[in-house]
C-alpha cells in the first residue's frame, strides 16, 4: 500500500528542486552570460553551441550543479529527442516523474481526507 502523502511531499521536495534550478538558471542567465570560463576560474556560466545549457567548473561540486541546473533543460530537451535517444527518454521520464506522481498523489490524499 502507497503512502500517498509521503509521496506528495516527497514530490513537492522535487518540485521545489528544479524550481529553484529555473530560477538559478534565470540568475546564471542573466548575471554571468554565456561563453567558457578561463580555465582557472570558477563559477557557472551558461552554453548555447547546439542546445542551450549550464556548465560549472573550478569548485569540488562543479558537476552537481551543472546537472541540477541543466534539470530545466532536460525537461523540454528530453521530450524533444526521446524518439531519437535513450538517455533523452530516460531523463525526460525521471525529470517528469515528480509532477505526475504529486499530482497523483494530491487526489488520493484528497479522497482519502
Amino acid at each position: 500500500m502507497m503512502n500517498w502523502s509521503i509521496a506528495k511531499k516527497l514530490s513537492g521536495g522535487a518540485l521545489t528542486l528544479i524550481g529553484l534550478a529555473v530560477l538559478a538558471d534565470i540568475l546564471v542567465a542573466l548575471f554571468i552570460g554565456r561563453g567558457v570560463l578561463t580555465a582557472e576560474s570558477a563559477g557557472c556560466y551558461l552554453t548555447d553551441a547546439m542546445v542551450i545549457g549550464f556548465h560549472c567548473q573550478g569548485f569540488w561540486a562543479s558537476d552537481i550543479v551543472s546537472a541540477w541546473l541543466n534539470l530545466p533543460a532536460w525537461a523540454v530537451y528530453g521530450l524533444m529527442f526521446a524518439p531519437y535517444s535513450l538517455k533523452a527518454a530516460i531523463l525526460a521520464i525521471l525529470v517528469w516523474l515528480p509532477l505526475i506522481i504529486f499530482i497523483v498523489a494530491s487526489r488520493k490524499v484528497a479522497q482519502h481526507a
